[in-house]
Order: structure tokens, then sequence, then C-alpha cells
């Protein structure tokens, strides 16, 4: 996502982002994401959650068949993660 750009979120998609921040580079359950976001009644209707994680792919990732932001972790659930820019190289100058 090119930074400046304005990007419209649904409620739902704000929370479920805005908790994937708050606990940036730990994978959080699918139960837990769905108990705070839509209520301790949640924790199975793991449909719900993949159609906005998916939504939110679509808003802020560049590719979002290749996330960089919001990670699967495999039988578990989701992480945000930073990109990791890498390091410059040093030039030398003569």
């Amino acid at each position: 996502m090119p930074r400046g750009k304005e990007v419209h979120l649904t409620p739902k998609e704000f929370d479920v982002l805005k908790l994937l921040i708050e606990n940036q580079g730990k994978p959080l359950t699918h139960r837990r994401l769905l108990q705070t976001v839509w209520g301790p009644d949640y924790g199975e209707e793991t449909e719900n959650l993949r159609v906005v994680i998916n939504q939110l792919r679509k808003k802020i990732e560049s590719d979002p068949t290749h996330p960089k932001y919001i990670l699967t972790e495999p039988w578990v659930g989701y992480r945000f993660q930073t990109p990791r820019i890498p390091p410059t190289k040093a030039v030398a100058r003569k």
C-alpha cells in the first residue's frame, strides 16, 4: 500500500486490523479474533473472519495473493507483521 493513501475500512475490518496491529508479531487464533471483534458467542465462524481478512488484504496489501502485512498462521489464525526493510549497502567514496 502506498504511503499516504487513504483506505476506507468497515467497522469489522478496522477492529480486526487494530487487534492484529496491537499484537504485532504474535499469532492470534481464529477464536480470539472472532470473540474479541464479533463477541463472546462467536468462535467457530472462521468464514466470517476469512472474508474480512481477504477484504483487508485487498485494501492494504500491494499484492493480496502474497501478503506482507497480514500473514496466515496455518491451523492457528493470523499475524500482523511489518515487512523488514533490507539494510542499504554503504557506498565507499573516493
